[in-house]
């Protein structure tokens, strides 16, 4: 499926609209959230299932790596006033 195709446009496009926003207007964020996420791999998996185990692994490692790059810069900055993230 790419951007400009009927499918995405009259289809997959106002599903996922309809769907998040939805969602959103019954204040319920995290399956809005969780919503896209999901329609996002469906989008990638449409076109090839076979990348979706290493697009889900880049999510993975990705999301780790933040994490630790946020405990690091917390425990780091430790109310000194100073940002040190430099």
């Amino acid at each position: 499926m790419i951007f400009s195709s009927y499918i995405f446009i009259f289809a997959f496009l106002p599903i996922m609209l309809l769907g998040f926003y939805g969602l959103r207007y019954l204040n319920q964020n995290l399956l809005a959230k969780l919503f896209l996420v999901l329609g996002s791999l469906f989008f990638y998996a449409f076109w090839e299932v076979k990348y979706l185990g290493l697009l889900l692994l880049s999510i993975v490692v990705n999301y780790a790596i933040a994490s630790l790059m946020l405990k690091n810069f917390a425990k780091n900055s430790g109310g000194g006033g100073q940002n040190r993230l430099l």
